[in-house]
């Protein structure tokens, strides 16, 4: 049969998207699925009446304000009505506390202003209806698991964190009935809290309307264990088919992995969901003697045998950090959440840093756990790229460093954070870094702008004078020619070299030099008789850089690229002092200031982990705090 012209409604899908908010692709869905029935033509163009229009609204409307999933909406649009009291409306069992959720969305609210976010970029971020997100925060709409867990991810909130917890006194016992009830993922879906956000599991009874589902994938930190009840629960891991899972039956995967549930059955589906929060779980903060750190398995006959693990006292903190090395230098990244790194850019996030946690610097860095050369980096979030770093020295906080970059490469591939990735970028205070994995050679390489500050000019240091090229590659090193001033860079040197450094930079930062800004340390470099060409870089008397140095060897590439010793594209590899190597290419040639050489550099390096640890902070430690 031909369809013509007079046959068709007078709306377009186009136009029905506009005017419902509705996106095509998800009413091309709905039709799939016998939601819709738009008139359909010969060459398979779809046309819409205005009844078709007024049920698709219908349908969001279920949908966004009722929390219905779809098979539940088919069975409403077919009149088979469903119903579930408010919560003021609903029989409490003794003991039992209802959670408002209209505090949700306040919450949510308060999250978003605190954040300086508009309704507009939350809704972009979490791909969820601005007016709906509006609704929600007026407590005036539902949001389903997925789409809360979407905010969560914007404002590194848990479900637990946003549905709010139990606070009932620390007993091991709960009765039944006496949890705290959960209705704000919309009509069908209840949840009991047995203990949430107190503990290091949440542990929870969902009782799940037949048809209800999650709406979509989600997925967050931790791992969880579902185990039914009663009734069906049809479970979905990215890269399976659905499982559905009957009365006695149980599932334990990784948080991490997106998954979708949705009641499979007639009945109402019972289901005990346990989840560990990764963030509680690492903050490890003991206050019973009868807490321990555990010491492995038992095995062999050394001291640990037959005592994994340590007890230890009232009031003891713990740190959990991983150790790396790059090219030789140290790298000790806290892996525990700190509270109150709510800033906006990370460099704000550092403020926040040396007000509350500046203790953190020497207990991390100095001495009893560290040295005059020990390098921390704590993790943060980022609103503008993929991760966030702040640094920490014994001396400050830097704005730059890549071979601590490198090391949180290493520590983010072991910690599963990496998988499918061959770049990501780290927002740190100095800007945004982009980072590139080799899985062959497990190489990592950071993308770094460099240039000549200023010619060179000569400073009187050690009672020699001595040529200094100020240039920048992440930090203002003064590169200077070893050759040229008769020194040769061995480990035997260090203490000369570092002597003379400090001079240099002290003579240089008087104004001594040709250019104003000051050094933050002093490169020496050396091209090979035999071998490869050597650097040392040199921060300050006392202290120096076990490996080649990343950035300094970013502002190395720029000096050469202007004396006409290397081109774009050509590789150039150096190695320090105790051996680790870094290789260097130009890019790119680009404009900067007046400099006579501006350029990218991509620096390779290499990361080794050689340690995780937990660093303890006993209560009576007179000298815990670092010296």
């Amino acid at each position: 049969m031909t369809t013509s012209a007079k046959d068709r409604n007078p709306f377009s899908i186009g136009h029905v998207a506009r005017v419902t908010g509705v996106a095509v692709s998800t009413l091309r869905t709905w039709e799939n699925q016998g939601l819709i029935t738009p008139f359909k033509s010969d060459g398979g163009h779809r046309s819409f009446s205005m009844e078709d229009i007024e049920k698709v609204r219908q349908i969001e409307r279920l949908r966004r304000v009722s929390g219905l999933g779809l098979s539940a909406i088919r069975r409403e649009l077919q009149g088979q009505e469903e119903t579930l009291p408010k919560p003021s409306e609903q029989s409490v069992p003794d003991g039992g506390t209802w959670a408002d959720f209209n505090r949700i969305g306040a919450k949510v609210r308060a999250l978003r202003k605190s954040a300086d976010m508009s309704l507009r970029e939350l809704s972009e971020r979490t791909e969820i209806g601005q007016s709906h997100l509006s609704m929600f925060e007026r407590g005036q709409a539902f949001l389903s698991p997925a789409r809360l867990s979407a905010i969560g991810a914007v404002f590194s909130c848990s479900l637990a964190e946003l549905l709010g917890g139990t606070n009932e006194p620390d007993s091991p016992i709960v009765r039944h009935g006496k949890g705290r009830l959960v209705g704000s993922f919309g009509p069908g879906v209840t949840i009991e809290q047995l203990t949430v956000s107190r503990r290091l599991m949440d542990a929870e009874v969902w009782t799940i309307k037949p048809g209800r589902e999650s709406d979509g994938f989600y997925s967050h930190e931790g791992e969880e264990l579902i185990y039914v009840l009663d009734g069906k629960l049809e479970i979905t891991l990215a890269g399976r088919q659905p499982e559905v899972l009957g009365r006695g039956d149980g599932a334990y995967f990784s948080s991490r992995l997106d998954h979708r549930w949705r009641n499979a059955g007639d009945s109402d589906a019972v289901v005990l969901w346990v989840n560990t929060d990764s963030h509680r779980l690492g903050s490890m903060s003991f206050e019973k003697a009868d807490h321990r750190i555990g010491l492995g398995a038992r095995i062999g006959g050394g001291l640990g045998e037959g005592s994994p693990s340590i007890v230890l006292d009232d009031g003891t903190q713990t740190y959990r950090v991983v150790e790396t090395h790059t090219g030789g230098h140290p790298t000790r990244i806290l892996i525990e959440p700190l509270d109150g790194l709510d800033g906006p850019m990370v460099a704000d996030k550092v403020e926040q840093f040396r007000a509350r946690h500046d203790h953190l610097r020497s207990l991390l860095l100095q001495e009893p756990r560290g040295h005059a050369g020990s390098f921390g980096l704590v993790p943060v979030q980022s609103n503008v790229a993929d991760f966030g770093a702040m640094f920490l020295a014994s001396y400050g906080y830097p704005a730059m460093c890549g071979h601590a970059v490198i090391g949180l490469a290493k520590a983010l591939k072991a910690l599963g954070r990496l998988r499918g990735r061959d770049r990501f970028t780290v927002e740190v205070p100095a800007g945004v870094v982009t980072v590139h994995l080799d899985e062959a050679t497990d190489d990592v390489s950071l993308d770094l702008p460099a240039w000549l500050l200023g010619p060179a000019d000569d400073v009187e240091a050690g009672g020699r004078t001595i040529r200094v090229q100020p240039a920048f590659g992440g930090l203002c090193y003064g590169l200077i020619d070893a050759g040229e001033v008769g020194l040769d860079l061995t480990k035997e040197g260090v203490d000369a070299l570092l002597t003379l450094a400090d001079a240099i930079k002290s003579a240089w930062n008087r104004g001594e030099g040709g250019y104003g800004a000051p050094l933050d340390a002093v490169l020496f470099c050396q091209e090979p008789h035999d071998g490869l060409p050597r650097q040392f870089l040199a921060i300050d008397k006392h202290k120096f850089d076990r490996s080649p140095g990343v950035t300094g060897l970013a502002a190395r590439m720029a000096q050469l690229l202007a004396q006409g010793r290397i081109v774009p594209g050509e590789r150039y590899q150096v190695e320090g002092l105790f051996g680790g190597r870094f290789a260097g290419e130009v890019l790119a040639e680009t404009i900067q200031g007046n400099s006579d050489a501006a350029c990218t550099v991509r620096v390779a390096g290499r990361a080794n982990i050689h340690g995780v640890t937990t660093l303890v902070l006993e209560k009576d430690d007179p000298l815990g705090s670092g010296f």
